[in-house]
This record gives C-alpha cells, structure tokens and sequence, in this order.
C-alpha cells in the first residue's frame, strides 16, 4: 500500500487489519541454551549465536532497553500494546527538519481521553533489529511537576511493529530478547503452543482467569494490573477478598483515565500452557479491550511469531517474578495545576476524603508550590493516611 496516496485522517489505517489465528503445529521450539547471556541455536551442525537485547523492568513495571530512534540513542520503553505506530515520542515544538507531520486527534484506552498527535517516518535500531515505520509524536507535552519518572513523556516508547521481527524470544528469566532466524531448525521441549490471534496490528492471548478464559490484548505497556478486564457485574458484586476503589483507574494516552468504580482481586488464579499462577486482575467498567500486562505477562518466556497467514505464539513458565506485586492504597494523588488532588480512593467504610479533594495541608503544614512534590511522595508512599491530619476543600 503506498502510504503517500492515502489522505491525512487515513493514515493511521494503514497497515492491514487482516485477522488470523494461531495454530499448534509448525513453529518447533528450542530449550534455549545462554551462553554468557548470548542464546545460541545449533543449525545444521553450526552454533549461531542471535541478536541480543537486554531489558530491564523498572520500580514502575515498565519494560526498558537501549535503542536508536532516527539517530537518537536512549532508554525506551517496550509497549505491545501500541498498535498503530512503530514508536511513540515525545519532541520540542520545534519540528525536526526535512520531516513531514501530519495532524491526528487519537483516544486512549478508556475510549474517552484524547490528544492532539503527529505522525512522521521513523527509523528503529536495536541490538537486535533495524525497522522503519510511521512514528507519533506529542508536540511540547507539559511534564508533570512532581514524580516526572511515572510520566508517559518520562521515555519514548517502541511499539509492537517497532521490532518488526518474523520470530523472537522474550525471555523474562534472564530479561534478553533474541531474534529467531527462520534458517533455524528448532525443537520443542519445554515451550507449550497456546492460543492467540494477530489482529488489529498487535498481538491477542487467551488466557483463563479462575477457569474462564477471556481474549486480552498482549500488553507490556500495562504495568499498573497483570490482568485488565471490563466486567461491570463484579463491580457491582465485589467479593469478599476485593478491593473496591473510586477514581481513576490508570493513565491513558491523553492523560488519567475518568473517575469510575473498578475493583482489584489481588489473588486470582491465572491458567496458561498447563501451569497456574497468582495474578492480581483489576475489573473496570469501560475500555477499549481486556489487557493482559506486564505483571502478568512476565510469568512467562515468550516465543511469538506474528507474519504470515499462520502466527503462533508458545509460552514457558517459569518461577521468577520481575515485578512488584499489587498493594492496596487508602487514597492515591495526583498534582494538578499546582494542587495536590485526591485522585483515587478505597470504598472500605472508613474513607473520609472524596475523590476530587484538594488537599491544602498536611499536618498543619500548608501545601505550596516549594513543599507539593514532598508530600505528594509521603502521601504516596505511605498506603494508609491513618497517622496523617490532612485538611482539604
């Protein structure tokens, strides 16, 4: 498809949105062997030592690697879940030179929540792999005045088409990807084919929450729930051991996302390739699609394979988990304009705060522009205000 011909509110569909499953048969998978963290694969009598990247999943659940976006090299962060662009990027208002920019309005994944974008040709490079591709850039953001490490503008972020791979490894036990070349002949051991499909530019899994299975998107971007899931009906009905919150539920592309009732079960039981994990599912009334994150995600090792009329996708699970596990929070904050603003709270019969509260002192001490990022991370840190005296209006 000539991308050129296509007009400006068509851009952002143009990749194909053929749908295909995932079969069982084909893709024959190797017990990889690491050599001094290089993976190697005998082909015909010849070691091959593969591409490597190496990541690391920080404080945040994020999923971080070295890479070079049109000539620039710095940590990025790995999301699948974006679906659309090879790359997401935060740039000055001044526009790069010799590039052209086209307008696009995009939502995030509550559906409701927007901002204003432009798409512009991009080159990746990694360790592992050269693509090109359609990037989308924010123009100027306004960075958050306190906590700039969560923010999305914090990196700039590689898509699922940005590593443009036929077949790859994710290998959260000892935290590398690898290219698998199709030269390679390879042999199944401990990997086990599961279901899947390649749809909508991005990959879907199934995997089964307490016996039930529910098709979510493959999302390393999601590192606030391993499992996000719409079921109005357990909002209403929260279970015994549930945590039932008011407010925002995560942040999307165009900021948090709005103030609604969701519900976390920090232990529900997670069913892939035979095995059984504990994962903590958050339950929320609207989006876009089920979610399966990174806290969820990184139980396993991945083999997926995407191109093609066939795409497969095998796990491994393994014992090691990389990311924090969920810890329920009396009330969460956020700095808006200048003011500290309750932006979540826990519905447990004890809550003396609405979401929405400006907070303007904190032990009596009020709340200025010199002291708003110190008791934005006291009242974060710190899961229960208990021992506070907070006045808000």
């Amino acid at each position: 498809m000539n991308m050129k011909k296509l007009p400006k509110n068509l851009m952002l569909l143009s990749m194909a949105l053929a749908m295909t499953s995932c079969g069982s048969v084909g893709l024959m998978i190797h017990t990889a062997k690491i050599y001094d963290g290089v993976l190697d694969y005998n082909a015909g009598g010849v070691d091959v030592a593969l591409d490597t990247v190496h990541f690391v999943i920080d404080k945040k659940n994020r999923m971080l690697l070295k890479a070079e976006i049109n000539g620039k090299t710095d940590t990025v962060m790995y999301d699948s879940g974006v679906n659309s662009f090879a790359a997401l990027m935060y740039t000055p208002s001044t526009k790069p030179q010799g590039m052209k920019f086209y307008s696009h309005s995009v939502s995030g994944a509550d559906k409701k929540s927007k901002i204003k974008v432009t798409t512009l040709p991009v080159k990746i490079r990694t360790d592992m792999v050269v693509s090109k591709g359609l990037g989308m850039a924010t123009l100027n953001p306004e960075p958050p005045v306190c906590d700039k490490e969560a923010a999305l503008s914090k990196y700039d972020i590689i898509g699922f088409q940005g590593l443009n791979l036929p077949r790859y490894m994710i290998d959260f036990t000892n935290n590398q990807m690898y290219e698998i070349r199709d030269t390679l002949s390879i042999d199944t051991t401990e990997f086990v084919p599961v279901k899947c499909k390649y749809y909508m530019n991005v990959l879907w899994v199934y995997p089964r929450i307490n016996g039930v299975e529910y098709e979510c998107m493959f999302d390393t971007g999601n590192g606030a729930a391993g499992i996000l899931l719409q079921d109005e009906q357990r909002i209403e009905a929260p279970r015994n051991d549930d945590y039932l919150f008011e407010g925002s539920y995560g942040v999307a592309i165009g900021g948090h996302t709005e103030k609604q009732h969701f519900v976390v079960a920090p232990e529900e039981r997670l069913s892939m390739a035979g095995d059984d994990k504990e994962v903590d599912v958050m339950y929320v009334k609207s989006m876009s699609s089920n979610n399966m994150g990174l806290k969820a995600i990184s139980k396993y090792d991945w083999i997926i394979s995407c191109w093609g009329p066939n795409p497969k996708v095998y796990v491994r699970p393994h014992a090691t988990d990389t990311v924090k596990p969920f810890k329920a929070p009396a009330y969460r904050v956020a700095e808006v304009d200048g003011k500290l603003i309750i932006l979540t709270r826990r519905i447990d019969g004890n809550e003396k705060f609405k979401v929405g509260d400006r907070i303007v002192s904190v032990n009596g001490e009020k709340i200025t522009e010199e002291n708003i990022c110190h008791y934005y991370d006291l009242l974060t840190e710190n899961k229960d205000w208990s021992g506070f005296e907070i006045e808000v209006k």
